[in-house]
């Protein structure tokens, strides 16, 4: 039965006088209340209302003529007088968010406790009604009653979900009571939690479909706000995922060599075209200084004195004669050290086949001590040490294998893994083989590593 302006009207029997929170019991019957009346709850955890859904709910209207479940809403009067003064009490920053959202509101009209998407169903589908039970007695739940049907039903994404735990957590709900309440598990719901840290602009990707797993990434491998969110921007400016934004940050790129586009010349010879020589006549060469052509003394051999077909087009520029080339095999191994490093700070990535590539050849070698040593080193001097606070290599690896603590057993192998590989492809004399390739292979997808056009010689040019 449609209502008219007066209010709303009762489906069965008439309505009672405007109660409190604290009339018991709340109405059973159904009423139908003009849309107009009803209002939002400041504290409903969807953010986004997905516009598929709204237009799902208005063709089953359609289909069904109607509603098939009422809204729970309660008094807006009463609703006001307790979070008032739950609010002043608990939280006063959000008094001011409360009074824009129902501050100039009828006292008379109801807020949606329940049913926000279907209130939006029948305004598209035309409707002017909406079936209602008022229940009062809930306004002190006003916060999580929805979550567990939006949960259900429409999923909330994950910043909405956070936001919802976070306000019944505020009203006083352990996590576990939480958990009991929307069905959900301990661990998800302070995972969710944590998505809260994110910047804001990152939050808002979340909502509008970044992965969470590539939000959770930010928050795991980086401590401040700055860095996640300079992590998010390289993501979002060069499409990149998560893990390697943030090895970005962690260890910012360096400048390299300059990329090669000829083989270098031979050591110690650095050469510059020169145009071709004349032959000088004796009269030439006198003025220059040179013994003439018929002299008796020796002339000192010059580039015309050679046989033609083995006179060079370049020759030797004295300034830089001595000049030392570049070693490049040095500034690949400075790099490659940084990346494992930078592997470090982020732990174990989460592929174990990987891992296993390259943690089963170092650990069937048996690492030297020197390769110990050098894990030890990179462990402790990292932004955040890993590990027991050992100055000897013998007494860290002693601990950490009395430790039983199997992640960060797993982290220290990582590091000798990567410590017997680099000790292999820093030595030159060898050529370098398939454990050589998995190695960089292996820096690649953890960091992103480039190799340099040096290393890519050594494989290959693979």
């Amino acid at each position: 039965m449609a209502a008219g302006a007066s209010g709303p009207t009762m489906t069965f029997g008439s309505r009672k006088k405007k109660r409190s929170i604290w009339d018991d019991p709340d109405a059973t019957e159904i009423v139908e209340i003009p849309l107009e009346q009803l209002h939002s709850n400041p504290f409903n955890p969807r953010l986004v209302f997905r516009d598929e859904d709204i237009e799902e709910l208005r063709e089953s209207i359609d289909a069904e003529d109607g509603l098939l479940q009422d809204l729970s809403v309660a008094e807006v009067g009463p609703f006001l007088e307790y979070w008032r003064e739950r609010l002043a009490d608990k939280q006063p920053e959000f008094l001011p968010a409360l009074e824009e959202a129902l501050g100039s509101v009828p006292e008379g009209d109801f807020v949606i406790l329940i049913g926000h998407n279907r209130k939006l169903g029948l305004a598209r589908a035309g409707k002017d009604v909406a079936p209602c039970k008022i229940t009062n007695s809930k306004i002190p739940r006003a916060r999580i009653l929805g979550l567990p049907e939006n949960m259900r039903r429409v999923p909330l994404n994950a910043i909405e979900q956070a936001i919802a735990f976070q306000g019944a957590l505020s009203d006083g709900m352990t996590q576990a009571e939480v958990a009991a309440q929307t069905g959900t598990k301990q661990p998800h719901i302070s995972r969710r939690l944590k998505l809260l840290k994110l910047p804001q602009e990152v939050q808002t990707a979340v909502m509008n479909g970044l992965v969470v797993s590539e939000a959770e990434v930010l928050l795991d491998r980086l401590e401040t706000t700055e860095q996640r969110l300079e992590a998010w921007k390289i993501m979002e400016a060069e499409g990149i995922k998560a893990v390697f934004a943030a090895a970005r940050v962690l260890t910012p790129p360096t400048p390299t060599t300059p990329k090669q586009k000829a083989k270098p010349a031979p050591r110690g010879k650095q050469t510059r075209a020169v145009p071709p020589q004349k032959t000088n006549s004796p009269d030439d060469q006198a003025l220059e200084g040179a013994p003439p052509a018929d002299s008796k003394e020796e002339a000192k051999p010059t580039g015309s004195d050679h046989d033609a077909s083995k006179q060079p087009t370049e020759q030797t520029n004295p300034e830089t004669r001595n000049e030392p080339e570049p070693d490049h095999s040095a500034e690949a191994a400075r790099l490659r050290v940084q990346a494992c490093r930078t592997v470090l700070e982020l732990g174990v990535p989460s592929n174990p086949r990987e891992t296993l590539r390259l943690l089963a050849p170092a650990l069937l070698e048996a690492p030297s001590k020197s390769a110990r040593e050098v894990a030890h080193e990179w462990l402790r001097s990292t932004a955040k040490p890993i590990g027991p606070d050992a100055e000897s290599a013998d007494k860290y690896f002693a601990e950490v294998s009395a430790s039983g603590d199997a992640k960060l057993t797993a982290h220290v192998a990582l590091a000798v893994a990567l410590a017997v590989a680099e000790q292999r492809a820093s030595d030159i004399s060898r050529p370098w083989d398939a454990r050589d390739r998995d190695y960089l292979a292996h820096l690649k997808s953890a960091v992103n590593y480039q190799p340099t056009d040096w290393e890519l010689d050594r494989l290959g040019g693979k």
